[in-house]
């Protein structure tokens, strides 16, 4: 085999340390602006091959310098060489690739497209001569005065938050309308632009070049990104971590200034581009940013702490042998040795990742499925769920079926086996006998309370859970425009009562008496119904029971009619109310026996018996307790005066076995149906059929 000769423009560099503590080199490609961090076995072989013309006499220097480097190791670093087209194409072959390589990135746009479109870099300027100029400006803002003073300002920014949080909470208000959306997008580019600015300016002042600064698209959603590929040069770490934590130090030190200026700025749009400079700077530095789950700042953070090159790839591939190992005890070396430590943190941070990775991509999949027009979103969800969860999947299956000849039956091997045919068994196997649904209990014999008229509080008579007799008072209410218009119909029904005993004295007036009489009538027919209306907003109990308030009274409060105030109701009466998903609706049969368990851990659980199974879903749930804006289990959304489900529920009613002496309003718990046997896997894929025939329609 034939030594090939490296490209005269590459140039070693010294590079930082690696994470052993050796000296590291690296191996800088100009045309592609990349660099290549040299083992001590590379950089050695580096060393010979400008003097060597074939493999043969490249292992008799070796063997003459005594370096302990076997053939595979020589064999990786050639195809290393080539595959990254470090070396002198003279041959058929090295055009070939590099004409395959070139065609392989001539993909047509849809193809490139559907690769790239969750990250896509357009760079727009090369501003290192810009930065340059910059960097004179802003050096000041650096020093240790003027960041000293951002902390003090800040720190007082963070005690108003505190003093004025109420007002702080109701600021978030000021940008549900355009004008609001106006300065968000200002504020936003503002907080991002100064971001990138900050990494630049840091990695200037090392003395580094900034090749580009650009737009990515993150799943078609514009940032901006800085190219900072020469941070590699730099052989001390600290200055490496400066680059990295230069973008999050100047949204932390912008937050701190938007918080003391909106602590001091008056009510307004200036003040509420304080308050969103704030809040997007520090949660998008603690959500995004700071996250080492991405390669964002953190994770470039995170790998240079560590003293770490590529730390994903390499830890992944360090997860995926362990993997290997738990499964199946292949008899195989790890592909880095590192201390037991360091060994099970890498581990630990792969799994995280992953995990953190499926429900981003699951949740992207379905974001750009709702937010794209139904076929594009379709199309675009299959994507996402084959490329990026499907398709890692399916490459680890494959690893291991290449590894099969390595397979024995082992402990670990007899354990895997166990635990997958038990796994199997429980999701394919009915054994399940029961179905859980939101429910609560409430009397049968209840009655609820409201004033047909506005009005406004003038006494109440009762107190929360206070039991009354039918006909006791329970609220006094004033309506002044009521009283007002009675006294007008009062004096009216008495200047038309004077006017008939005269006309009845006097002969002449006598023909306009019928006249006067049918007025009479009128006005005492609507005084009558006025002093009804007045008698109603004076509530009284209709029945005997006990009394639960549905909101809050107190005097002179103004309340609204047809609005809930309270209801009677009779505590030794009651039943239990569930609601089950309409996927479950199949197993449920009138007569089911149920138990009832209370959620507030007091009265404990009840058995009862199925007496009605509505068959209609519900259109509205009228149990606040049960829904989801209240803390409940059902899925909810805000519908008119009312809330309506999210998903198809069905009304179930149950009666108590053996009801107890007293219960209070309303008790609000789960209830256990006895069902035939099923399988949880069955119930997924009715699950999932279901939300495929609901989602079909176009």
């Amino acid at each position: 085999m034939d030594i090939p000769l490296l490209r005269q423009d590459l140039r070693l560099l010294p590079g930082g340390k690696d994470e052993a503590g050796e000296k590291e080199w690296l191996l800088y490609d100009p045309l592609r602006h990349q660099y290549f961090a040299l083992s001590r076995t590379a950089l050695l072989l580096l060393r010979y091959l400008p003097k060597i013309g074939s493999l043969a006499e490249l292992k008799t220097v070796l063997s003459q310098k005594d370096a302990q480097i076997d053939d595979h190791e020589v064999a990786q670093f050639l195809d290393f060489i080539r595959d990254n087209f470090l070396v002198v194409g003279s041959d058929m072959a090295h055009v070939q690739k590099i004409s395959v390589a070139q065609d392989a990135r001539k993909t047509n746009w849809f193809m490139w497209l559907l690769h790239n479109y969750l990250f896509i870099k357009i760079p727009l300027i090369r501003p290192d001569r810009f930065l340059e100029g910059l960097l004179l400006l802003t050096r000041p803002l650096a020093s240790p005065m003027v960041r000293a003073a951002i902390y003090v300002l800040g720190l007082y920014g963070v005690f108003a938050l505190f003093w004025q949080w109420d007002s702080f909470v109701t600021t978030f208000d000021y940008f549900f309308n355009w004008q609001g959306l106006i300065y968000f997008g200002l504020a936003l580019a503002v907080v991002k632009i100064t971001h990138e600015l900050g990494h630049a300016l840091v990695a200037k002042h090392h003395g580094l070049r900034v090749s580009s600064m650009g737009v990515a698209l993150l799943v078609l959603f514009p940032v901006l990104y800085t190219d900072n590929t020469d941070a590699w040069r730099l052989t001390d770490q600290r200055k490496k971590l400066q680059i990295v934590m230069a973008g999050l130090l100047v949204e932390l030190h912008i937050a701190l200034l938007a918080l003391f200026s909106w602590s001091l700025l008056p009510d307004g749009p200036a003040r509420s581009a304080a308050f969103f400079l704030a809040t997007t700077s520090i949660l998008g530095s603690l959500l995004v940013n700071l996250s080492p789950l991405m390669r964002f700042d953190g994770y470039y953070a995170l790998a240079d702490f560590l003293g770490m090159q590529n730390l994903q790839p390499r830890s992944f591939e360090l997860a995926r042998w362990q993997l290997r190992q738990w499964l199946f005890g292949l008899p195989e070396n790890a592909p880095e040795p590192f201390p037991t430590t360091k060994h099970y943190f890498l581990v630990f941070y792969s799994f995280v990742t992953w995990i953190y990775r499926f429900f981003l991509f699951l949740g992207i999949a379905l974001l750009v499925y709702f937010f794209a027009f139904k076929l594009l979103g379709i199309f675009l969800f299959i994507v996402e769920i084959i490329w990026f969860i499907a398709r890692p999947v399916y490459a680890e299956i494959k690893r291991w079926w290449a590894r099969r000849a390595l397979f024995s039956w082992t402990r670990q091997t007899r354990r895997t086996t166990a635990v997958f045919f038990t796994v199997i068994l429980l999701a394919f196997m009915p054994w399940r006998t029961s179905i859980t649904a939101p429910a609560i209990i409430e009397s049968t014999f209840k009655t609820s309370i409201h004033l047909p008229d506005p009005a406004q509080v003038a006494k109440l008579h009762v107190t929360n859970g206070q039991t009354v007799q039918k006909g006791d008072a329970l609220l006094s209410t004033l309506n002044p425009t009521l009283d007002h218009e009675i006294a007008l119909a009062e004096r009216k029904a008495r200047l038309l009562s004077l006017q008939v005993t005269r006309y009845a004295a006097s002969l002449k007036n006598l023909r306009d008496k019928l006249v006067i009489e049918q007025r009479l009538a009128e006005a005492q027919s609507r005084l009558s119904g006025l002093r009804k209306r007045r008698a109603a907003i004076q509530l009284h109990a209709p029945s005997s029971g006990v009394v639960q308030f549905t909101r809050h009274l107190a005097p002179d409060h103004w309340l609204e009619p047809e609005q809930g105030l309270f209801f009677i109701y009779e505590p030794r009466q009651s039943q239990v109310v569930s609601f089950v998903a309409e996927t479950q609706m199949h197993r449920i049969q009138k007569g089911a026996e149920v138990k009832f368990i209370a959620d507030d851990g007091v009265h404990g659980k009840f058995a009862a018996r199925l007496i009605a199974i509505e068959d209609t879903a519900i259109e509205q749930l009228a149990y606040p307790e049960l829904t989801s804006t209240h803390g409940g289990a059902i899925a909810v959304h805000a519908e008119g005066n009312g809330t309506r489900t999210v998903d198809a529920y069905y009304k179930l009613r149950a009666e108590l076995l053996h009801p107890p002496k007293q219960i209070g309003a309303n008790i609000v718990g789960r209830l256990h149906i006895e069902t035939a046997p099923y399988a949880p896997m069955g119930a997924l894929g009715r699950a999932i059929s279901a939300l495929l025939l609901r989602e079909s329609g176009f």
